[in-house]
């Protein structure tokens, strides 16, 4: 593992503080500002692309404006712990190998989380679980989509990762070896609006957090994120727009 004799190290009380109170604020934005676009037929989809525009990437980021500070660092790449560089060919292979393991992990936990959504979690609002585009038309389709590729492909992975991995996960000494169970099981549940993918969440991300914590390379962890949610996107607009 990295050596953090040099980074200072969080308690685990804040560790999941850090963890979970960006999602709490992001999860209530999501309920004040879906409602609104829905009662002017947009999709539900459009309200976390708002919620993580407007909220998660200026909240991350005063976060890690705070810790630059705190820890006198000069700049934000100075509070990632996980500098290593693994070889291109290793950090191309592995991040595939972890995209087509996250896909199949998905492809067998879908039907579960729909029992999830339906038998569990029914007390929320439609739009709250609601992720199909029906009655929409073609023009604000397009628009949720493209926007969902640019932020979820791209904006959000690459803040969210620098957050949890290379920044909170290095921090997390005090957890010990089960660091890394911690980091992925907490990022999952810091989901908040989307309950219904906890499990897949948890099982995708073990592997990934592992790997990071073990390469202490955060490139990985970026582009694997960046990946997946890129070609889940991609795959999204195929299918919608075919």
């Amino acid at each position: 593992m990295v050596n953090q004799t040099h980074i200072k190290q969080l308690s685990k009380p804040q560790a999941i503080f850090y963890h979970l109170y960006p999602g709490i604020i992001i999860v209530l934005s999501f309920a004040v500002l879906t409602p609104i676009l829905a009662a002017h037929d947009y999709p539900p989809q459009l309200g976390i692309l708002a919620s993580i525009i407007l909220v998660a990437i200026p909240l991350f980021i005063s976060h890690l404006n705070w810790a630059k500070k705190k820890e006198n660092r000069q700049s934000f790449w100075q509070l990632n712990g996980y500098k290593n560089k693994l070889s291109n060919g290793k950090l191309v292979l592995y991040s595939l190998a972890l995209v087509v393991f996250m896909f199949l992990v998905w492809g067998i936990t879908q039907p579960l989380d729909k029992i999830i959504s339906q038998k569990l979690l029914a007390w929320l609002p439609a739009w709250f679980t609601v992720q199909d585009f029906q009655n929409y038309s073609r023009e604000i389709i397009v628009l949720t989509l493209v926007v969902n590729l640019l932020v979820n492909g791209f904006l959000a992975p690459f803040i969210e990762e620098f957050y949890f991995r290379g920044y909170l996960l290095p921090r997390m000494a005090a957890w010990g070896k089960w660091a890394f169970v911690l980091n992925a099981l907490l990022f999952s549940l810091y989901h908040f609006w989307q309950p219904y993918v906890y499990l897949t969440l948890i099982l995708s991300l073990l592997p990934m957090t592992w790997l990071v914590w073990k390469t202490r390379d955060l490139r990985l962890a970026i582009l694997t994120h960046c990946l997946l949610n890129i070609i889940g996107a991609l795959l999204s607009f195929g299918l919608i727009m075919k």
